[in-house]
């Protein structure tokens, strides 16, 4: 089979994939919600965490692990803090409610905190700092993700989670400035869809179930681990992700955890208008990007500040579409089917 790419339009992957949640159980609000979120990551660039996900949540279903019909709620709120219950169903629509909730305790009191617990995958964390930025507040999020696949720094034995970190500002007119990472090299989700596209892994992202450093995704499934980005330094802020977020939400670190998929996230807000305008901060910023770009001169290269990419490739595909490859088109097919879905209409 040829693994050339084929394109689609945002709205045709949303309709699919809409369909499938339904077909699995979901309430169409929230189909739709997710649905949404999936696409998103594809149109900023981020396909390991886009319609591919599919045919892991359609696993998880299938096993009980993720509950279809669940709504997520408010556990408790206290003043400036929160938790919100995640009733392991759709993670995106848990943290929706969670950074709602995040945006209006820190308009309310200058800065906020809420944790989400019993929560499945709940997608790219920059896309809910980015909703706090356009709020006019900085945010943060920071997840511990169940599953101990990334050895931290000097192991060789998976005892983290991959648990991201994200962090956003009012930036531009265009776009806000919003850092999002894996702890890990490489988030796990590429791996899988490296692995389904026949590609190979970057150098110094994996090692096997032996130790040995490897570009194979199949020797991630075998045994092998992750490997913590930016030796001690992101190895250490993996472990206090893992910690904190895993223990205020009651997912437990990674090593302990027994539910090997839960993401136990925590949400934080602040309030810039507590200290300066909004409008005199994101001047101030875009002054500073000025600057930044201007860097460039110096070595002939493009620079980019935080979601500056995601920008231009989310105006890219929403004129081109969004290339998926025939593995993961023919896995998102099988997954179709199984839920009453037609094929996808290609891109004319």
């Amino acid at each position: 089979m040829s693994n050339s790419p084929s394109l689609f339009t945002a709205q045709e992957l949303e309709k699919f994939a809409t369909g499938v949640f339904v077909g699995m159980g979901a309430p169409l609000d929230i189909a739709e919600s997710v649905s949404k979120s999936l696409v998103l990551s594809n149109l900023v660039g981020h396909d390991s965490h886009g319609v591919i996900r599919l045919v892991e949540y359609s696993g998880w279903v299938e096993s009980g692990a993720l509950i279809p019909t669940a709504r997520p709620v408010l556990s408790w709120s206290k003043e400036a803090t929160a938790v919100v219950d995640g009733a392991w169903g759709w993670g995106q629509s848990a943290s929706y409610l969670a950074t709602e909730k995040t945006i209006e305790l820190a308009k309310k009191y200058g800065t906020a905190s809420v944790v989400l617990s019993r929560s499945n995958h709940v997608g790219r964390l920059g896309e809910y700092v980015d909703l706090m930025a356009q709020e006019g507040l900085m945010g943060i999020a920071f997840c511990n993700t169940g599953g101990p696949i990334v050895a931290p720094w000097g192991g060789v034995k998976g005892v983290l989670g991959t648990n991201p970190f994200a962090w956003a500002v009012p930036g531009t007119d265009a776009f806000n400035y919003v850092l999002d990472f894996s702890t890990a090299v490489v988030a796990a989700g590429k791996i899988i869809l490296a692995g389904m596209s026949g590609e190979k892994i970057e150098p110094g992202a994996l090692i096997d179930k032996n130790g040995q450093p490897s570009t194979n995704p199949q020797d991630f499934h075998d045994g092998g681990s992750l490997i913590a980005f930016g030796g001690h330094k992101g190895s250490g802020l993996s472990a206090l992700i893992d910690v904190a977020a895993g223990i205020l939400s009651g997912n437990m670190p990674a090593a302990i955890s027994n539910s090997g998929f839960g993401n136990g996230t925590v949400f934080i807000a602040l309030d810039i208008s507590c200290f300066i305008d909004v409008g005199s901060f994101s001047l101030i910023a875009q002054q500073f990007g000025s600057i930044f770009h201007g860097s460039a001169a110096v070595f002939g290269e493009r620079v980019y500040l935080p979601g500056e990419l995601e920008y231009e490739v989310k105006s890219k595909r929403n004129l081109e579409g969004i290339a998926i490859d025939s593995e993961v088109l023919q896995s998102l097919k099988t997954v179709g089917e199984r839920y009453g879905m037609p094929a996808l209409k290609i891109k004319e």
